[in-house]
């Protein structure tokens, strides 16, 4: 931690979550590890600067209370602000996608554990999708491990700041903007997004479409690429079938899906989870089998860690968990929110910063989703 820091080690927020260390930071806040003092359980804290111009947290404290109880989604423990500063608490997690892709030793994960990783983040897509939001910031540093036996073997859902409402009070979709603005990560972006046009549900998709190619291939062609526009322009070039090359051939129905959708359009998602569960069921791929990074290494015979003890909670079929909480200690972990910086949003090398986004009118209706709006929930956010 430095001086310039908005919280210390040591100091105490709202007389209830004691700051133990710095574990994020960057343009749009901090991230700390934390003691809530009345549960002793370690959590996180996202903090922002009270008197920064890019307001991130309303966003991600209404669309996180909205989810409360969804499979895939932290839990939420509070939230406040002072004069300094506003800050969100939240259950703490274990590594995230991007880490432990990057941990394997070919950089790639294999079809099995792609599988279960893309089943489970297609369903907490849809999870955020069923009330009315859209994440569009769909990336693996953005899904993280629970970090406890309980739930180790569960994706979760992290970083709502930059989620939009795409329904109206009534539950229609809202008109699309002529020109929205570049929203998300420039390597996980649907062209949609680097068109700048408004993004739909199925340019979350797209997202994870490109999460899956990079999964079972290590990396994706533009990985290299620098400037936005230019990969928006490989992006529009390219063969996506020639991405499908180590997914099962399932995975062409699940592109020509995708690419028959437009801004309104409702995707299939009873029909995309059927392609993962097809894939799994030939290939004799269970829900119990260790993912890539809890397998025994041959050689040394010890499990890659990532959680507390996760290698032995595995026998726990994670669809029956329902408790996420015990107290533990913490090893090897990141935020629940994990991207709170936005190093992967400010304008350096594949990102791009983002700004807060006006409403729109209601235009004609493909599907409805009832919702209240997004206003009713804005009001209670930050209680002094």
């Amino acid at each position: 931690m430095t001086s310039e820091d908005l919280l210390q080690a040591g100091h105490v927020v709202k007389e209830r979550w004691k700051v133990i260390r710095k574990i994020g930071g960057g343009g749009f806040g901090e991230i700390y590890e934390g003691q809530d003092l009345i549960t002793r359980e370690q959590v996180a804290l996202k903090v922002e600067s009270a008197r920064q111009p890019k307001q991130v947290l309303k966003m991600e404290v209404a669309v996180l209370k909205k989810l409360q109880g969804k499979e895939h989604v932290c839990r939420f423990i509070g939230c406040g602000r002072n004069d300094r500063f506003n800050y969100v608490v939240m259950q703490l997690q274990g590594k995230n996608l991007a880490e432990l892709r990057r941990s394997q030793p070919k950089g790639a994960f294999s079809v099995s554990t792609t599988l279960r990783l893309g089943l489970q983040i297609l369903r907490a897509i849809e999870s955020i999708h069923s009330v009315g939001f859209l994440h569009r910031d769909i990336k693996p540093s953005n899904f993280s491990m629970g970090r406890l036996p309980l739930n180790c073997r569960k994706v979760y859902m992290l970083d709502f700041g930059l989620a939009r409402q795409y329904t109206t009070g009534t539950g229609e979709v809202r008109c699309p903007r002529a020109a929205a603005g570049f929203r998300g990560t420039v390597r996980y972006a649907s062209i949609n997004a680097h068109r700048n046009r408004e993004m739909g549900r199925h340019d979350d998709l797209w997202s994870l479409f490109y999460m899956l190619v990079e999964f079972v291939n290590g990396q994706l062609p533009w990985r290299k690429i620098k400037d936005k526009e230019q990969v928006g322009l490989t992006k529009e070039k390219y063969d996506h079938r020639m991405l499908l090359k180590h997914l099962p051939s399932d995975f062409k129905q699940f592109l020509e899906h995708i690419q028959s959708l437009t801004y309104a359009d409702r995707p299939d998602y009873a029909m995309l989870t059927n392609i993962f569960e097809r894939c799994m069921k030939r290939r004799g791929v269970k829900e119990s089998d260790p993912y890539d990074w809890e397998k025994v290494d041959a050689v040394s015979g010890t499990t890659v860690p990532t959680t507390i003890t996760c290698s032995q909670a595995n026998q726990t079929n994670p669809a029956q968990i329902k408790n996420d909480y015990i107290p533990g200690n913490i090893t090897q972990m990141t935020v629940a929110a994990s991207n709170i910086s936005g190093t992967e949003h400010l304008p350096r090398q594949n990102d791009v910063d983002t700004a807060p986004i006006a409403t729109t009118e209601p235009l004609h209706i493909k599907d409805k989703v009832s919702r209240k709006p997004l206003s009713l929930y804005m009001c209670a956010i930050y209680p002094n």
